[in-house]
């Protein structure tokens, strides 16, 4: 049972979601001819403050000027 496990800092659709999920399973099971039934993906979206680069939270880093 193979299982992709995926972080996303910013909201996505329930819409985007879906189309997400079903992509990386078709790509899964492009590449390995396994049975999409067997392929499981989970999405989990962080907020930005709890996510940092180098020490510093997206949501600050985002709020900077260009």
């Amino acid at each position: 049972m193979p299982l992709i496990n995926v972080n996303h800092a910013s909201s996505l659709t329930t819409e985007q979601i879906e189309a997400l999920m079903v992509g990386l399973t078709d790509v899964y099971t492009s590449v390995t001819h396994s049975n999409p039934g067997a392929v499981h993906v989970l999405v989990q979206q962080v907020p930005s403050d709890r996510w940092s680069v180098g020490g510093e939270s997206l949501s600050r880093r985002n709020s900077q000027p260009a």
